[in-house]
């Protein structure tokens, strides 16, 4: 690693330019191989069709293309796909796009990582458990907001690592401005690469004198420019009167805060605790014991070792063995050293590094993940210690002191172990199974026979057993999580939108055997198997199916549209209709792109509209039609309104409007169009 002029790619030889280039392609067409089978839940690919076709609602982040109420959380990883849209139509696979784009970007940062901190080879290994994780290969294939925030905080941590290297301020502007990319991708989870930023940019730059000064000053630069790039757009939106902004959605009292910070965050750990934020129904103290059990550990299901179970590692939690190996060494080597000017900055990468990954691991590990995608969270940092792993081991093969060997050794013993573990526990295909830890095995019985050759081989044989072992070296470090993510080629095993995921489902939608029917209404199943099904009876590679998905109404829903259309519905600008239920709102906005005004918000439980409103509304003219969904409270705004206006009953629909969901809106699974003169 050299200062004020930090390596490049492509300065590096041709044939190391050719393998990255390979290694960043075959990531893209993984991810790509089913782009137009799985869709995003329906709520935020009608945001991201609103978005594409409408400025307000793009700058505004609203669910409806009209701008009335926005999303239940920072809509900046809706913006590449609106733009996607936009360019390409809507589809499912032009909502994922941004995404593979994400996960390429991702690759070749971490790999800049460690190129200018190990070397060009090590880079290309951290390239390569990158784009090889299964967590990434399934999520950069989704529509996810997962997607933005990793790619973001990779490009932090180039651009942190430019200015460690070239002792400059300016690149922690840069490095600040991504994780607020981060944050409005996914608000507070941007937050937890903070901590080890800051601490590394004190050991590079720390000192007597000015020294100390510039370290105060360099932090300032990073966490301001984090601050004002995260909360600039909440900001700005809590600055403006009511009328000129959309109502915020995730709060009940349209505060942008109460959605970002109590809705999305502190209400996680402790209900209530925010006010304003929905689900904030009682105080703090209420729910302190509860939210207690649930960070000790003590909740039904919940384990603080999830990261390392079958489920969760299955999916990020390969190169455990190998990243645990990095961080040993890396003590060792450069810690005693870190006041030296030389190691400042291989220290200060090492020592983000792990407390990156070590704030990831207690956050995730103390929260019940929603969705398995969460946990990319510690993808990066253990892709670039993996390779410092793989590094370490490969320098150590042929040390002098005969116990430094062991090194390499208990690396691939614990390693193959590990992965076969995993293997079974998760239900691997056999043969993708025995690729991998036939490889580490092998590579364990070539190092035992190089070593007892070595001493009366010839000095060129020494060299070619010596690449040889290098090459199995790698194979053993990198086959486990690549071989695991082979399965995405089985369309059945590639996870959804809802959760993304490699293998036999394990997540949230599995445990009731299989997705909700409705939780990809934007994307298509594959051909014989209903969405979200997870085939358990065997592998079997799938049709490449990278452009297109269907963007069709259910036939129900089709019927609502034509019959509002008929009684005026989206003439001259207006609304197509007034409803409570934001998943009829969203095929129709998705499908049709036409204006649809919702109530309720995601959860259900928003006042976006109160009853005077809504008869506001139908008295100005702007809107004539409701459409009630079935089992609403009789202090349903919508509902109320529509009684009190004395409405008509157009027509009724049945079933079509899909099963009662968890985190469906207000009203069940029939619903009523109404006229209101």
């Amino acid at each position: 690693m050299t200062t004020n002029d930090p390596a490049r790619w492509w300065r590096q030889t041709r044939g190391e330019r050719a393998t990255l280039a390979a290694i960043v392609v075959l990531g893209a067409v993984l991810s790509s191989w089913n782009l137009g089978r799985g869709g995003d839940l329906s709520f935020y690919a009608a945001a991201a069709r609103s978005m594409s076709e409408s400025l307000p609602a793009s700058l505004s982040g609203s669910f409806d293309p009209g701008a009335t109420v926005t999303l239940d959380k920072l809509a900046g990883f809706a913006v590449p796909q609106a733009i996607s849209i936009h360019l390409f139509g809507m589809s499912t696979a032009s909502l994922a796009l941004p995404q593979v784009v994400e996960g390429a970007v991702t690759t070749l940062a971490v790999s800049v990582v460690v190129l200018r901190w190990l070397g060009a080879r090590a880079g290309l290994v951290a390239a390569a458990l990158t784009a090889g994780t299964p967590i990434f290969v399934s999520m950069f294939g989704h529509p996810m907001e997962d997607g933005l925030l990793t790619a973001a905080l990779a490009v932090a941590l180039v651009w942190w690592q430019r200015a460690a290297l070239t002792r400059t301020w300016w690149p922690l502007l840069t490095a600040g401005l991504a994780v607020g990319v981060g944050f409005q991708a996914k608000m507070l989870q941007a937050w937890m690469v903070l901590p080890a930023l800051v601490l590394g940019t004190v050991l590079a730059t720390t000192g007597a004198g000015p020294r100390r000064r510039r370290a105060v000053g360099h932090v300032a630069v990073l966490v301001g420019a984090t601050v004002v790039a995260s909360l600039g757009w909440s900001v700005v939106v809590a600055l403006l009167p009511t009328a000129d902004h959309p109502y915020v959605d995730g709060s009940t009292d349209d505060s942008v805060f109460a959605m970002v910070f109590g809705y999305n965050g502190v209400d996680r750990f402790l209900p209530g605790a925010w006010p304003g934020a929905v689900g904030a129904l009682g105080h703090a103290s209420a729910h302190a014991a509860d939210a207690w059990r649930a960070v000790a550990g003590h909740r039904p299901g919940h384990s603080l070792l999830q990261l390392v179970t079958p489920r969760y590692a299955s999916q990020v939690g390969w190169s455990w063995p190998a990243a645990l190996t990095g961080i040993v060494v890396g003590a060792v080597r450069w810690w005693p050293g870190r006041t030296v000017r030389e190691a400042r900055v291989p220290t200060a990468t090492f020592l983000t590094l792990v407390v990156w990954l070590g704030t990831g691991f207690v956050v995730l590990s103390a929260l019940t993940l929603p969705h398995t995608a969460y946990v990319a969270g510690i993808g990066v940092q253990l892709a670039a210690l993996a390779a410092l792993g793989w590094w370490s081991a490969a320098r150590l093969v042929d040390a002098p002191d005969r116990r430094l060997r062991l090194v390499p050794v208990s690396l691939l013993v614990v390693q193959g172990a590990w992965w076969a573990w995993l293997a079974r526990a998760s239900s691997e295909p056999t043969l993708l199974a025995v690729l991998a830890v036939g490889v580490t095995v092998a590579a364990l019985v070539a190092l035992l026979v190089r070593w007892r050759r070595v001493a009366d081989a010839p000095s060129t044989r020494v060299v070619g057993s010596r690449r040889t072992t290098a090459g199995l070296l790698v194979a053993a470090v990198v086959l486990g999580p690549a071989c695991f993510s082979l399965q995405v080629l089985d369309a059945s095993r590639d996870g959804s939108g809802s959760d993304a995921s490699v293998g036999v489902a394990q997540g949230a939608f599995a445990r009731s055997g299989g997705a909700p029917t409705r939780a990809l209404a934007i994307g298509r199943s594959p051909v014989g198997r209903g969405p979200g099904h997870t085939d358990t009876t065997g592998f079997s590679v799938s049709a490449p199916d990278p452009w297109g998905g269907q963007t069709t109404l259910p036939g129900e829903d089709r019927e609502l549209v034509a019959a509002a259309r008929r009684d005026g519905g989206g003439r001259d600008g207006a609304p197509l209709f007034l409803t409570d239920s934001w998943r009829l709102a969203a095929d129709v906005i998705g499908a049709t792109g036409d204006e649809v005004l919702t109530d309720g918000g995601f959860s259900g439980q928003v006042p976006v509209f109160t009853t005077a409103q809504v008869e506001s509304l139908v008295r100005s003219g702007r809107t004539r039609l409701l459409v009630v969904a079935a089992g609403t409270p009789p202090t349903d705004p919508v509902r109320q309104a529509a009684t009190d206006l004395g409405c008509r009953v157009v027509q009724r629909w049945g079933s079509a409007l899909g099963q009662s969901q968890p985190w469906q809106s207000r009203g069940g699974s029939a619903s009523t169009l109404e006229r209101c003169s």
